[in-house]
């Protein structure tokens, strides 16, 4: 390909993304454009997103902030071993698709390795977020079906239900991360390529560090989401306002069955 192919190739692209309403296109890809830090540009607009769409999830609770503390937590700790782990590697940022094509578009000064560490917490966002809901919303059931409970009751139960989820998650990063790369797999093994020298790829031990990194993030979002949505949802106010919706509830149902008891003698 040469640069005239790459240059409309990157302009399509460009044009797509403004086209687009998402704002990761929106804004994050202009942004690193734009030679912003890739890695606080990333954490800003995860962190923001985040928080935007668990609060469409709960609304105004403390629900949302528990499940958002735990997801955040997940995504900087994720950062933070996805950059130590990058370079510990020497993991160039050239192993990401289309980083010629780009280079080759004017934007030489672009630093692509910063970029690859963005790009390893905010594929792993998703996951995050999925976990730190479902574990918010165990803890959530628990209470409501044990107002009585305490937090380190309602923790144990939100670390059970985390170490479930946790062994699925890791499964689905790594599909995720994987199952692109079918067509590779299948010419290592029909060139009989050793596994030392598969592992040794850059491009291959990208996608190892993106699933390893990923999932330590995910260990760490299962215990500070059950112990934050622990101690929010078995506070003396809330307890207070799960027993008022309790009541509603039993004074709904006992209508119903009121009404349901009377409708055969009014028709007798």
């Amino acid at each position: 390909m040469d640069r005239t192919q790459s240059s409309v190739l990157l302009c399509d692209h460009h044009t797509d993304y403004l086209e687009n309403p998402d704002p990761a296109q929106k804004i994050l890809v202009p942004a690193y454009l734009g030679g912003i830090n890739p890695v606080w540009c990333g954490i800003l607009i995860t962190g923001f997103l985040t928080l935007i769409i668990i609060f469409l999830v709960y609304g105004f609770d403390r629900k949302t902030v528990a499940a958002t503390g735990g997801a955040l937590l997940g995504v900087l700790i994720t950062c933070v071993i996805g950059c130590i782990f990058t370079d510990a590697f020497k993991i160039h940022g050239a192993v990401m698709a289309y980083s010629e094509s780009l280079l080759y578009s004017g934007y030489q000064d672009l630093n692509l390795t910063k970029i690859f560490m963005s790009g390893i917490f905010i594929g792993a966002s998703g996951a995050m977020m999925d976990l730190a809901v479902d574990i918010t919303s165990a803890v959530n059931e628990v209470v409501h079906k044990k107002p009585s409970i305490g937090w380190k009751e309602a923790a144990r139960s939100g670390m059970n239900v985390g170490r479930a989820a946790m062994g699925t998650m890791t499964t689905t990063l790594l599909l995720a991360y994987s199952g692109g790369y079918i067509a590779l797999l299948m010419t290592f093994m029909a060139q009989g390529t050793p596994i030392e020298n598969i592992l040794n790829y850059k491009y291959v031990s990208a996608e190892i560090l993106d699933t390893i990194v990923g999932s330590f993030g995910l260990v760490t979002v299962a215990p500070f989401t059950a112990l934050t949505s622990a101690v929010l949802l078995t506070g003396k106010k809330y307890k207070d306002q799960v027993a008022r919706e309790l009541e509603v509830e039993v004074s709904v149902q006992k209508t119903e069955q009121n009404i349901s008891d009377a409708e055969p003698c009014e028709a007798s």
